[in-house]
């Protein structure tokens, strides 16, 4: 019987200790976000650049949100292209030119992507590749981005990616 009761308590211990660790790790509003490393291309021409390549899912009343930015007082540009799981091009957005010393954001909205979702939700499962251009004396690791995944009426964030080039 005193056997019964210990291994008894041992289970319901071991149970405990699995559902709080469980609620840690699905608690996901205080973690830092995930951070993505990208692969800088070495071309010899005049100026140097980087890709970032980032997969998720974009639901019916959301768009994505991608911003780069660097700390260094230079100029570059950037562009992002939306792909679907066949590596189709859904959207391709334009140069967007930054000038020394700022940033940019765009915005995607998911009714811009001509894609059908999954059954029961709609959500669109989409690869972004983020394409920086930058003067040869500048390193991708000088640049840092973001995506987010917003709500297009509260602009809500429900996903963040922070990612480096």
């Amino acid at each position: 019987m005193k056997n019964k009761t210990l291994r008894s308590r041992c289970v319901i211990g071991l149970i405990l200790v699995a559902l709080i660790a469980g609620g840690f790790q699905l608690g996901t509003s205080w973690r830092q976000p995930d951070t993505v490393r990208a692969q800088a291309d070495e071309d010899k021409g005049l100026s140097s650049g980087a890709l970032a390549v980032l997969l998720c899912a974009i639901g019916p009343g959301q768009k994505m949100r991608l911003t780069v930015g660097t700390a260094r007082a230079t100029p570059y540009r950037w562009f992002f292209t939306v792909h679907n799981t066949s590596n189709e091009v859904l959207f391709r957005s334009e140069r967007i030119e930054v000038p020394a010393g700022e940033w940019r954001f765009a915005d995607v909205s998911r009714e811009a992507l001509n894609i059908a979702g999954e059954p029961g939700t709609n959500r669109a499962q989409v690869m972004v590749r983020v394409n920086i251009e930058f003067l040869r004396s500048v390193k991708a690791s000088d640049f840092i981005g973001s995506m987010e995944v917003l709500d297009e009426n509260t602009t809500a964030s429900s996903t963040y990616l922070r990612f480096t080039f």
